[in-house]
C-alpha cells in the first residue's frame, strides 16, 4: 500500500499517540497530531496535506458538529472519519450534513479500523446501522411529494445509512440500511466491538 498521510485531532493525547503509532506500523504517514482541528493548517504543503482526518469528537453535539464544519470548510477532499460513543440519531445526522466519511466507536478493534480507512480511501462510507435516526428530513419530503400527487407509499421511503440512496422497507424496525451496503459491511461487523488494542 502506498504511504498515506493522516491528520489526527483528539483532546485526548494519550489517544493520539497510541493511534499514531499503530498506524504508523501499519504504512500510514501522521503528518499532523493536534487537540483541535483548528490547529490543522489548510495552507499546508501538498505533502502535509493528510488524505484522512481521524477526529474523536467533542461529547457536546453543537461542539461536535462546528469541529466537523470546520474540516468540511477547510480541508475540501479530505475523508473525515470520526469517533464517537454518543449513540444518538443526532450524531450520524451531523456526520452525514458535513459529510464525514465515517463514523466509529472509539472501542473499535484496529483491524476493524483499517478495513474502515480501506472502504473510505476507495469512497465508501462507514456508518454504524445501531443508532436510531431522530431526524428523517428526506424520507418526510419524500412522503409529502408522493401525498401531493395522489400516490400512496408502498412504504417507509428512507435514505440508506451507508450510502445515502433512498429506498424502501415496509417494516419501520427494519435495518436502515440497502442490501449492496451490507454485504460490503459484513466483512468488518464482526470485529467491530473490540479495543483498538486487542
Amino acid at each position: 500500500m502506498n504511504c498515506v498521510s493522516v491528520g489526527l485531532v483528539s483532546s485526548d493525547q494519550f489517544f493520539r499517540e497510541g493511534l499514531k503509532a499503530l498506524l504508523e506500523e501499519n504504512g500510514y504517514k501522521v503528518t499532523a497530531s493536534v487537540a483541535d482541528q483548528r490547529e490543522l493548517d489548510p495552507t499546508m504543503s501538498p505533502a502535509d496535506t493528510p488524505v484522512l482526518v481521524l477526529i474523536d469528537l467533542a461529547r457536546e453535539l453543537d461542539t461536535a458538529a462546528d469541529q466537523l464544519r470546520y474540516l468540511n470548510s477547510n480541508l475540501p477532499g479530505v475523508g473525515i472519519v470520526s469517533f464517537s460513543d454518543e449513540r444518538d440519531g443526532d450524531w450520524l445526522t451531523i456526520c452525514e450534513d458535513y459529510e464525514a466519511s465515517a463514523l466509529l466507536r472509539k472501542q473499535v478493534s484496529f483491524k476493524a479500523l483499517l478495513h474502515c480507512l480501506e472502504l473510505v480511501m476507495i469512497g465508501e462510507k462507514v456508518l454504524p446501522t445501531d443508532i436510531p435516526r431522530t431526524t428523517r428530513e428526506r424520507s418526510t419530503e419524500a412522503g409529502r411529494s408522493a401525498a401531493a400527487q395522489g400516490a400512496e407509499p408502498k412504504g417507509d421511503v428512507i435514505p440508506c445509512m451507508t450510502c445515502s440512496q433512498p429506498f424502501e422497507t415496509e417494516d419501520r424496525r427494519a435495518n436502515r440500511i440497502c442490501s449492496g451496503c451490507k454485504s460490503r459491511m459484513s466483512r468488518i461487523s464482526s470485529v467491530s466491538e473490540h479495543t483498538l488494542h486487542s
